[in-house]
Order: C-alpha cells, then sequence, then structure tokens
C-alpha cells in the first residue's frame, strides 16, 4: 500500500512538473505565447564604404508550431510580414527582399496559405553617400502570428542594425555586437483557444484586410477573385482574350491576316510561324506598355482609391464602356490609321511585328471597352508587375489563334462564317461590363447590396443573352447554344441568390453599438448580447461562419437585444474607453448583460466556441 500510494505522489509530481514546464513555454497565459518570444529579430553589423552599397541581412526567427504570413501573403487580406528600416547620418535603406513563402495548408483557412516558420532570412541594401558616417538604424517588424488554431493580433518589433561606414568613426556608445529585438509593448498575451489579445494589436489597423468593415470584407474576396494575380485570374484574362476574338471587328480578319503570312501560298511553316510570332509579339508589346502605364498612373491616386467618389468613378467607367459593346458608340479610329497598321503590311518580318503593335488600334470599336475596363482595375491595383502579367496573359489570348492557324493551315477552312453570333459575343462582354461597373457603384453608395451583384448579374444576364437577344437570330446551331448558355447563367443565378437569401436569413446578425440604444434596451427589461470583434480577427470571423449561422443559436438569440462593437481601430478613444470599461482584453469576447446593466460573468464568451457550448452561454446568459 506504501508502494502504491508513493507511485501515485510521484506520478502525481511528475504530471505537475510536466504541466508547470509547458505553462512556462507558452509564456504562462493560458496557452498563449508571450509577445516577446514569438518573433525574435538579430541583425549583424554591416560594414560599407562611404559612397556605396552593402546589404544588411535580418534573421527572423519563429517560435516552433506558429508562423507568421509571408511577402506577398497568398491572399490580399492577409496581413504580410513587413520590414521597415530607417535611414539616418547619409544612410539610406534601400528595397525590401523577401524569401518566398512556404505553402501550407491550416484548419482555419479552406486553401493553403503562404508562410514563414521557423527561421528566415529578409535582405535590406544599404547606400552610402559620400559624407555618410557610421550610425546604429532603428528598424521594425509587423508581422501577425497564427499556430493551426489561433491568430493572434498583428504586432511589430523593433530592432537595430550598426552600419559602420569605412574612414568614418562610429558613434559613441554604438553597439557592434548582434541586436536581438524586443516586443514594442509589454505584457504576455492572453486567452483561450480561439482568441486575440491586444497585447500586440495592429500597427495600423486601417492598413488591414477589412480594416473598413464588413462590405470592404466582401469587396475584399471580390477584389481577390478579380485581380489577385493568381493563376484563376490569368487563366480568366487568357479565355477572354480568346473570346476577344469572335468579336466583328476582330474575326473577320483571322483568315485574312494569316493567308498574309503566307499559309495559303505555301510558304514553309516555320517561316510562316515565325512570322506569326512576331505578330503576336507586337500585341504583347502594346498590351503589355499599356499595362505598365495603367500601373504606373494608378499609383498617382494612392489612398483617393479609398474614396467613395473613385467608386463612383470608375462605376460609372465600367458602365458608359458597357455601352459600347452594345453599340451605343464605337472607339473608330481612322482609316488612314487602319491601312497603315493593318494585316496588308505583314508580309515581312518588320512588318509583321508592327502590324501586331497596330492591332489594338484596328481592334478598337469591339475589344477596345473591354480592354479599358481591365486597365481601370490595373490602376487601382497600382501594382507594375501585376499590370505586366495581366496584360501580357490578355494580349496573349488574343494572338494565340494567330500561332494556332499559322501552325495548321489546313484548319483555315474550318471557321465559322462571320455573322450576327459575333454581336451577341459583343453583348456578353457588355454584360459582364455592366456588372462590375453595378457593383463599384454598390461598394461606394450601398455596400450591403454589393454581394447581391453577382447572382443578379447571373440572372438578369443570362435572361437577356439567352431569350431577350435578338441578335443570335430566329434559329441554328448558335440560337441553341445562347438559350442553353443564357439559360444555365438564369438558373445560377436564382440559385445562388436563393442560398445567399437563406443563408441571410439563419445568420445571426447584430445592431452596431450605440450606448443609448443599449441603455433603452437595459431600461425595457431586455437581456442584452454584445459582441466584441475586429475585422483582423480571423476566430471572430470563425465564430460568424460556423457559429451565428447555427439554426438553435439564432432562434435562441431572438430572446435578447444584440450589438456588435467593433475593435478594429483597437486604440481610438472610444475603442480603448469600452474596453475598460467592460474588461475586454481580446476578440471575439461576448458580453452578457441582465437586469439594470450587470454583466452576467458566468455566461461570458471568451474566444471561440461552437454551437454546442455557445448555447450553454447563452442560457446562463438569458437566466438573469
Amino acid at each position: 500500500m506504501r508502494m502504491r500510494r508513493s507511485f501515485l505522489a510521484f506520478a502525481a509530481l511528475a504530471v505537475l512538473l510536466v504541466i508547470g514546464v509547458a505553462h512556462a513555454q507558452l509564456g504562462g497565459s493560458g496557452g498563449t505565447p508571450a509577445a516577446e518570444t514569438l518573433v525574435k529579430v538579430a541583425a549583424a553589423p554591416v560594414s560599407v564604404a562611404a559612397g556605396g552599397s552593402a546589404t544588411a541581412t535580418l534573421e527572423l526567427t519563429i517560435l516552433p508550431t506558429w508562423h507568421v504570413n509571408a511577402n506577398p501573403p497568398a491572399f490580399d487580406y492577409n496581413i504580410p510580414t513587413k520590414v521597415a528600416l530607417t535611414g539616418a547620418s547619409g544612410l539610406t535603406p534601400g528595397k525590401v527582399h523577401y524569401p518566398p513563402g512556404k505553402q501550407e495548408k491550416f484548419d482555419f483557412e479552406d486553401k493553403p496559405l503562404l508562410v514563414y516558420d521557423g527561421t528566415v532570412r529578409v535582405s535590406v541594401p544599404i547606400a552610402a553617400a559620400a559624407t555618410a558616417t557610421s550610425a546604429t538604424l532603428d528598424g521594425k517588424v509587423e508581422y501577425q502570428a497564427c499556430n493551426n488554431e489561433v491568430c493572434l493580433a498583428p504586432t511589430s518589433v523593433p530592432f537595430k542594425v550598426q552600419v559602420n561606414v569605412t574612414g568614418a568613426s562610429a558613434p559613441a556608445g554604438a553597439a557592434a555586437a548582434e541586436t536581438t529585438s524586443t516586443p514594442s509593448t509589454g505584457g504576455a498575451a492572453s486567452g483561450g483557444s480561439g482568441f486575440n489579445t491586444f497585447d500586440s494589436a495592429p500597427v495600423n489597423p486601417t492598413a488591414t484586410a477589412g480594416a473598413t468593415g464588413g462590405a470592404n470584407a466582401v469587396r475584399n474576396r471580390l477584389e481577390a477573385a478579380l485581380v489577385g494575380g493568381g493563376l484563376g485570374w490569368l487563366l480568366a484574362l487568357f479565355v477572354g482574350g480568346l473570346l476577344l476574338n469572335l468579336t466583328p471587328c476582330v474575326f473577320p480578319m483571322l483568315g485574312v491576316t494569316v493567308s498574309i503570312f503566307g499559309a495559303r501560298r505555301k510558304e514553309p511553316i516555320p517561316k510562316v510561324v515565325t512570322t506569326a510570332v512576331l505578330y503576336v509579339l507586337g500585341i504583347c508589346v502594346t498590351y503589355t506598355a499599356l499595362g505598365v502605364v495603367a500601373a504606373l498612373t494608378g499609383g498617382l491616386f494612392g489612398a483617393a482609391l479609398q474614396s467613395v467618389w473613385v467608386n463612383l468613378v470608375l462605376g460609372g467607367l465600367m458602365l458608359v464602356l458597357s455601352l459600347g459593346m452594345f453599340g451605343a458608340y464605337e472607339m473608330q479610329p481612322p482609316l488612314w490609321l487602319m491601312d497603315r497598321l493593318g494585316g496588308a503590311q505583314a508580309t515581312n518580318m518588320a512588318g509583321a511585328f508592327l502590324s501586331g503593335l497596330g492591332v489594338g488600334i484596328i481592334a478598337a470599336p469591339c475589344v477596345g471597352p473591354f480592354v479599358v475596363a481591365v486597365l481601370a482595375l490595373i490602376a487601382q491595383r497600382a501594382d507594375v508587375g501585376f499590370g505586366v502579367r495581366t496584360m501580357f496573359t490578355l494580349s496573349l489570348g488574343l494572338g494565340f489563334p494567330y500561332l494556332f492557324l499559322a501552325t495548321f493551315s489546313n484548319l483555315l477552312q474550318a471557321l465559322p462564317r462571320s455573322g450576327d453570333w459575333m454581336v451577341w459575343v459583343k453583348h456578353a462582354f457588355g454584360t459582364l461590363m455592366a456588372a462590375i461597373g453595378i457593383y463599384y457603384l454598390c461598394v461606394g453608395f450601398i455596400p450591403g447590396a454589393a454581394p447581391w451583384v453577382l447572382p443578379v448579374g447571373l440572372a438578369v444576364g443570362g435572361l437577356w443573352l439567352g431569350f431577350l437577344d435578338k441578335s443570335t437570330g430566329a434559329k441554328g446551331a448558335f440560337r441553341t447554344f445562347a438559350i442553353v448558355a443564357g439559360g444555365a447563367a438564369l438558373f445560377a443565378g436564382v440559385f445562388l441568390g436563393g442560398q445567399m437569401y437563406t443563408v441571410l436569413q439563419r445568420k445571426l446578425t447584430f445592431r452596431p453599438y450605440d450606448p443609448a440604444a443599449v441603455q433603452a434596451s437595459i431600461t425595457a427589461g431586455r437581456p442584452v448580447m454584445m459582441d466584441f470583434s475586429a475585422d483582423w480577427c480571423l476566430p471572430c470571423h470563425e465564430l460568424e461562419l460556423n457559429t451565428f449561422t447555427d439554426p438553435r443559436v439564432v432562434a435562441a438569440a431572438k430572446n435578447f437585444d444584440r450589438y456588435k462593437v467593433n475593435l478594429t481601430k483597437y486604440d481610438s478613444p472610444e475603442a480603448s474607453e469600452l474596453r475598460k470599461r467592460y474588461g475586454v482584453t481580446g476578440v471575439p469576447i461576448v458580453v452578457f448583460l441582465g437586469k439594470g446593466g450587470n454583466e452576467v460573468a458566468e455566461a461570458r464568451v471568451d474566444g471561440f466556441l461552437p454551437p454546442e457550448r455557445f448555447l450553454q452561454q447563452m442560457e446562463l446568459g438569458a437566466a438573469r
């Protein structure tokens, strides 16, 4: 018996020891690591000659089992890791070079993310003026740390880099040893699984994804699909370029242009293909240059793109351009310019390239509105690399049929005849552009209506293109195709709209926090449920998508007056006052107020809870 008791005591002591070690490793804060242990930054001293340049290498060490988003991240709404270094004493930091991200799949996101974990190195070039002197440069690393279950609030940690300029004396007290970062804000993070603490809240919340509310969250998602620059976007552009060949201004010229290359004169295949390649290269050069110009021009607008009026201009531009696709006007270049740039000059190598350069002008009446719409998106993104990829891919799709038909010239006879069906293709592009224009107008003036543009556009566009548009003729194979395509779009729009309406009816809704309204609810004797959340908080969105959509939770919530407290701008005076009043140390937190406005402490929800456990907390909150 004594031996058994001794064994049990020893086992209990071992368990307590393990728990204590684990608790210490996690920062002693309920499973959330202390901020200073998440990411450490080390920078070795750098030597540079006056008037020369050198590279500082930063070593970022991420706590095991945790990761930070790569730069660039996988999606626009992910918060990238950023390194900023401030120049001084004639020393000027250059563009930061980030390593490629590691692709990882996590529970809180359906698609893989690009992340950094373990140890990664970031390099920063430093240029020294002829009069530069040695100095210690200050910098900071901004990041959001996550594991497979929880994402903490974005934070930043400072670091220093000692730069020694050859021939210059170092200032007194300058550190020559490796510098390790410390957090910009003290204190350990608190909270359980699926909980974001405020010890490391966003350095610049307005720059984080979705920082302007739910409408912008929807906008970010849609724009991530439209202008994310990923493989899906490029594939859609390539297909769009192919479809532009079906418009009345381009399709009739396919066979003629390829014939001029020499395909029908039985020229050697290598010569015909080479001529076609130069022709397509000319197309790509023109469109890619337009993409670069649009990106550089768009960068001039900067923060203005967040304005309601810019959404108005973009939406109006899309609608006006769509009218051109419906025949309201034509972007027609002068005939003499078309003659000079036409395919008739494409009989030699140089002429083929020059003719390719002018294709954008020749086809302007049909492809111009669509191309201008894409350029407007590029201008909004203000990213030269994105502009190059977008317009090069679009032009490659536009030029691909020339390459294909030049290689297989026997297929020229198989091309369908020109006809009214090409007008239908223009109308389809016009419908797409009109939908994009209406979307931008909704984002600017009726944010709540923006998500409905897709189902309504599919339904109305399908009805128009499949059943009301007479450009397909009264009968024939293409008429059948138009009916099938229009019917499919109409069905998809109605189905998607029905699904969205059903989800909206089932989803738990909140009124924006208003002190007077909360006080009125308390005075009326109604129990109050207050949801404290932030747009940068992934567990908050998990709570909204998984728990607040449960029919049982929605039904039980009807017993409460519900208010949402948006803490995205965590350091604003209003947010700070509410956090202090209700003791909110992180998000998500749901607070229940009973009679007299007193909190039902045992009902408070800290972090994500599944529907079953959330219902238990609601029962406690309603009992008072």
